[in-house]
């Protein structure tokens, strides 16, 4: 693993792996990136979660890189990669429009074509499983297979705590912008600040058996993104809704969620269940948002699995029983009206 190390301009840091290679995409964002590991298939693509650089795959992105290629990349405004237009004053060049999930899926979609790669195998985390949904919804021979881990389908405000707080987000996406921006910056700092982690713990937005050390590439990193691109990319995920069509996805789905999991809970993992003509739903006890560096050795061994018994991966021994986990729930047959 390459450290926090910084080899593009205006790099933002927060790096596991540092980033290699770029490509343009056709709105001007510059996407790094960098792929590691064995030429073997299936390929695994990495969708981060909310303005996340890599810090959540340093487990599983390490051990899939042993047996597979894997693509390790920033979206746009993100760790090394760029907006797609100088922002200009406070930030008024970037539009919503910039920021969609579809527009996230582009900058995927863009790596992989650079790499020749199709079929691959879409790994989301948090808001990377709508990015992945987006990316087998807008170019679908990209994408061979889905595995979705502790995140949403559509605004995780419709879930969040198992209230629906999507009326309050307006008051965020216009109320922000205009504060001084001086008072945006320090804002987005605040996550550096020693006590997030007892707080994160405390509203349960992350449970004890998260590493806090996981944690620190992550806070640095955020206070590094422009106010305006959070807000924005938070509209993108709070406007993205694949319920419609979940019944249409045509590859074979895991789901991975956590039972203590705020953001988006077990409740949202069965109606994706429901909706997916071919799916699996594997439940990790006291895993929450964080669970992918929580239970390391569980979500490896869930998805290794996965990808031996549905792509022909090489078998992997496991790392031992765990009791933590309960499932699989299969889908017998899709419900469009599942998550309506």
């Amino acid at each position: 693993m390459d450290g926090d190390r910084r080899g593009w301009p205006g790099d933002r840091g927060g790096h596991v792996w540092a980033k290699d290679r770029e490509v343009v995409t056709d709105d001007g964002a510059r996407i790094r990136y960098t792929v590691h590991g064995a030429d073997h298939l299936p390929t695994i693509v990495l969708c981060s979660g909310f303005i996340c650089p890599d810090n959540f795959w340093v487990h599983l992105g390490a051990r899939l890189m042993q047996r597979h290629r894997v693509v390790v990349l920033n979206y746009r405004g993100v760790g090394a990669s760029t907006e797609p237009r100088p922002k200009g004053y406070r930030a008024r060049r970037l539009r919503s429009a910039d920021f969609t999930m579809e527009r996230l899926a582009g900058d995927v979609a863009a790596v992989l074509d650079a790499e020749g790669i199709t079929d691959a195998v879409a790994i989301g985390h948090s808001m990377g499983v709508e990015v992945a949904l987006a990316l087998w919804r807008t170019r679908p021979e990209l994408v061979g297979g889905l595995v979705l881990v502790a995140g949403p389908y559509a605004s995780p405000l419709r879930t969040f705590y198992g209230t629906d707080l999507s009326a309050s987000f307006p008051l965020v996406r216009y109320g922000v912008p205009f504060l001084p921006r001086p008072a945006q910056k320090q804002a987005v700092k605040a996550l550096r600040l020693p006590i997030t982690m007892p707080v994160a713990r405390l509203i349960r937005a992350l449970g004890p058996h998260t590493p806090a050390a996981d944690m620190v590439g992550y806070r640095h990193h955020f206070g590094e993104v422009d106010p305006k691109v959070v807000v924005l990319t938070g509209e993108g995920m709070h406007r993205f809704d694949a319920g419609p069509w979940l019944h249409e996805v045509d590859v074979p789905v895991q789901i991975l969620i956590g039972t203590a999991d705020t953001w988006a809970p077990p409740t949202t993992g069965h109606a994706m269940l429901a909706a997916l003509p071919d799916a699996e739903l594997w439940e990790v006890h006291e895993g929450t948002h964080g669970m992918l560096i929580e239970f390391p050795d569980e979500i490896h061994d869930l998805v290794a699995g996965f990808l031996e018994r549905r792509f022909g991966a090489p078998a992997v021994a496991p790392a031992g029983p765990h009791p933590r986990v309960q499932g699989p729930y299969v889908s017998t047959e899709a419900d469009p009206t599942a998550v309506q």
